[in-house]
This record gives C-alpha cells, structure tokens and sequence, in this order.
C-alpha cells in the first residue's frame, strides 16, 4: 500500500506497515472526533490493532482496516443504528479488499436476532436489500481511497476559464445588492 502523508505523520504513514495510522490521522480518515475514537476504543468496538498505545510509546497505531471499521461504525451511527448493537458486530467484522457492500438490517425487524451486519458482492447488494424491510448499506470504497491517499483535489478554475453565472461571490453580492435596490 502507498504511503500517505497526514498532518499527524512524521514521515509518511504506511497504512498496512509496521508504523500503522496513529491515532490523531485514524480518526481524520473516519471522519469521526478523536473523542469518539477513544471512546469506540475504550468500549472494544474498534480497537488499534497495530499498537494499542501502552507501555512506553503511548500511541495508538491502527490498520487501514481499523479505520475502514471506524467509517463503517460512524455510517451506521449517522444512519441512526445504535452504536452499543452495531459496535460488537463492527468489531467483529472483517471486510475483504474489492468491491464489496456492508449491509445492516433489516431495520425494524421484529426479531432482533434477524438484524445483523453482512457483508456481500457489490453486484448483490441491491438483491439483499430488496428484501423485506429497510436496510443500511455501506459501501468502504471511498474510506480507502482517502487511505491510500489516491483522492484527487479539486479542480482549480484558472484565470481563463468563465465561471458559471451566480456562482462567483462577487456576483451574488452585486445580485443581492441590486434587489435590495429595486
């Protein structure tokens, strides 16, 4: 895996690599505070699996598929699945490399032993969650490109190039003010 460059790392981290993503990138990448990283920690949801930050090092080093656990976990806390079920099962839950989806549910099922986290082929994902009740799905593709460091910037407009009509802010004031005028 390449390695990607954090405002946390000292030289570059190595996802995979005997270094790991320290703990203040992890939780960057997840897109969760450091706060409820320490906290998911702390319950044995998502635990560093590189270096658990004890004894003389003091910091917590985390695989590329800790953080992808991390961004799964925030997925379905931010879907409204309670983290206290999912997290157990998050913990326990290995996500193969490819192109695969990570569903939970049913949501609202009537027997809780039926909801559960799956993970399954990208092509049948749709066939999963076409089955009865709603489901959550996840997809970790777009946690491992931040990972590997692959995103691409934003386009930057140069100077030749026109902007779109009302999108410069220069325009939207110049609009703005002459409403207020008319």
């Amino acid at each position: 895996m390449a390695s990607v460059i954090t405002p946390s790392a000292d030289e570059g981290i190595i996802a995979d690599g005997p270094t790991g993503i320290v703990a203040a990138d992890a939780h960057g990448l997840a897109g969760i505070s450091y706060r409820q990283l320490d906290h998911w920690a702390r319950q044995g949801w998502v635990t560093p699996s590189v270096d658990p930050g004890e004894g003389r090092s003091g910091r917590r080093r985390y695989s590329a598929d800790d953080v992808v656990r991390l961004d799964l976990l925030r997925h379905l806390a931010v879907s409204r699945v309670n983290p206290a079920a999912a997290g157990p099962l998050v913990a326990r839950c290995e996500i193969p490399a490819g192109d695969v989806r990570i569903v939970w549910g049913p949501v609202g099922a009537r027997d809780a032993d039926a909801v559960g986290l799956r993970v399954v082929p990208a092509g049948e994902a749709l066939e999963t969650v076409e089955s009865s009740g709603a489901w959550v799905v996840y997809n970790p593709a777009d946690v491992r490109t931040r990972i590997t460091g692959t995103v691409t910037p934003p386009a930057v407009r140069t100077t030749s190039e026109r902007p779109v009509a009302g999108t410069e802010p220069a325009t939207r004031e110049a609009a703005t003010s002459e409403r207020r005028s008319a």
